[in-house]
């Protein structure tokens, strides 16, 4: 019989069917993926990708901060952090300004139109995750909550594990 995230599911003691963590890792990056691509698109409609608004609630709540500092905070690439801060800055939503503590660094700061921006980002944000979890009941937000941090701490255990061997079979 066929999973639905493919894959052959296995009958266990008494015919029940088995459900593999590779079947259901499997769905569940599948769902990932479509939220975050429905959200990102929806963002996009207002100017606004999932990494950008990330870069502008980050500086929003914190404010300025070196490129490197925002890289590290948001576990982006040096690449990737100077790709969106570039992209906000085209556009008038961040800026560059000198640091006061440091002549030949720069700092980067949100706009008034990076602000205002935001404000109708966090909203259509908002707006789609209660469209989202909202087809859930209560108690089922509440144990994919739950499972969701099961989920991390073993997501967090691999990260700051070092790497096993690959085992190969003969």
């Amino acid at each position: 019989m066929s999973a639905r995230g493919g894959g052959q599911r296995q009958c266990g003691a008494e015919g029940q069917v088995m459900v593999t963590p590779e079947q259901v890792g499997e769905r569940y990056l599948a769902v990932h993926h479509r939220m975050f691509r429905a959200v990102n698109d929806e963002m996009n409609g207002c100017g606004l990708s999932m990494a950008r608004t990330k870069v502008l609630r980050r500086l929003h709540e914190q404010g300025p901060a070196r490129q490197n500092v925002l890289a590290a905070d948001l576990g982006l690439s040096p690449h990737s952090i100077t790709d969106v801060v570039d992209g906000l800055e085209r556009v008038g939503l961040a800026e560059r300004r000198a640091d006061p503590t440091d002549r030949r660094a720069k700092l980067v700061a949100i706009t008034d139109a990076g602000e205002a921006c935001l404000a109708v980002a966090n909203a259509t944000r908002e707006r789609l995750l209660k469209q989202i979890f909202g087809a859930l009941s209560e108690p089922d937000r509440a144990t994919l909550l739950r499972l969701l941090d099961g989920l991390d701490e073993a997501a967090k255990r691999l990260i700051s594990a070092p790497a096993a061997p690959a085992m190969v079979s003969a």
